[in-house]
């Protein structure tokens, strides 16, 4: 079986790291995968494309840095003419476009586009869903990447449920469980509590919303720290700093960028926050799940169908800065329950979300889908 991956770009996030996942195993369980991107990097992030060949998975370029651009089709139209793949698999809109232009010239190729967010949400281009609303009924199969963004295409978008399969993200466990750098040394940290978020910096990932929430956490645990992690595409970090300056937080709130190393990072935390406002998954807390820190994240799908409330972290109300500042020290001053969050935490990981689930599912649904083509 040969499959071709397009995607939007292959900088570091959410969907790229998965598709890096998701082809690795591909490729070790005898599929042949390629990989096109329409454009590499992202502002403030870094390339995967090494990360991909380092695995020997190869890429293909279809230079397309400017959102409308059209010029990257012929080239992949001839692509796909001459290597001839047995599945086109696209990740994010502008790949899902591009390949259903693709498919007007090679109908009988099958069709599988991965959504990897609820789009109405947040995303830019939402004022384009009711093409996509056409698009995607296109397909032969979507993936869902949660029950949440599954419950959306089918009740907001109006695709037919048996055309959508749920298969959630997944990590290979243990991956999350050691750091190569001291990073409580390195900073400055070693005894001091320390509370971590990471996403990239935009308003729907809710960094607003623990900074808000520090000022009640200093007020009980006054040598905590807050560590902010993420790229700055658009240059949102700026709000961020001006907020934490004007909390008189500078001291001790810190957006420390985007971190190459996320397992080292993740070590140095005592819990993990996310306040975000919305999402398609949320990968960042299985990773920091199998990492064993505990979690305290937003009451939102799909983020309930990935933390367990009370046993692998807490779930707490969206944009409140108190009922975060409360979960937060709760976890601080009761380590026992801190680190049995963590070991339920990485269970969860072995059991729920495992990369080797993600990648049979995946085969399933490809191997089902070839033999209805064959057969009709």
């Amino acid at each position: 079986m040969k499959v071709f991956h397009l995607i939007n770009t292959l900088s570091a996030g959410g969907a790229e790291l998965h598709l890096l996942t998701l082809c690795r195993l591909q490729q070790r369980d005898g599929i042949e995968v390629v990989v096109g991107c329409l454009r590499e990097h992202v502002r403030d992030s870094r390339s995967l494309v090494p990360d991909f060949e380092r695995e020997h998975i190869r890429v293909v370029r279809f230079p397309a840095e400017r959102r409308l651009s059209a010029r990257f089709l012929p080239g992949l139209l001839r692509f796909v003419e001459r290597e001839r793949p047995d599945v086109l698999h696209s990740h994010l809109p502008r790949a899902d476009f591009a390949v259903a232009v693709v498919r007007r010239f090679h109908p009988h190729v099958v069709w599988v586009s991965s959504v990897h967010d609820i789009y109405s949400k947040s995303w830019s281009g939402r004022w384009t869903l009711p093409l996509f609303d056409i698009l995607w009924r296109r397909a032969d199969a979507l993936i869902a990447i949660s029950g949440g963004v599954r419950d959306w295409l089918v009740t907001e978008r109006g695709v037919p449920g048996d055309a959508v399969t749920v298969i959630p993200y997944g990590i290979e466990p243990g991956r999350f469980a050691g750091a190569a750098t001291n990073i409580r040394a390195d900073w400055g940290l070693d005894g001091r509590p320390v509370i971590g978020s990471m996403g990239r910096l935009e308003p729907r990932k809710g960094h607003d919303t623990l900074i808000r929430a520090m000022p009640s956490v200093l007020a009980q645990v006054p040598d905590a720290y807050l560590l902010i992690a993420g790229h700055d595409p658009w240059g949102y970090g700026k709000n961020l700093q001006a907020r934490i300056d004007g909390l008189g937080l500078r001291d001790r709130v810190r957006l420390v960028g985007f971190q190459p190393d996320v397992p080292s990072f993740l070590q140095a935390l005592d819990v993990f926050a996310f306040a975000s406002r919305a999402e398609g998954f949320g990968q960042v807390l299985i990773e920091v799940m199998d990492a064993g820190r505990p979690v305290v994240a937003s009451r939102i799908a799909p983020l309930t169908e990935i933390v367990e409330d009370r046993s692998t972290g807490l779930l707490v109300t969206v944009d409140d800065p108190q009922a975060f500042a409360d979960g937060i020290l709760f976890l601080l001053t009761h380590p026992d329950r801190r680190r049995q969050m963590g070991e339920e935490g990485q269970r969860r990981v072995r059991e729920q979300f495992s990369a080797e689930t993600m990648a049979q599912q995946t085969a399933r649904l490809y191997e089902a889908l070839l033999a209805r083509a064959r057969a009709s």
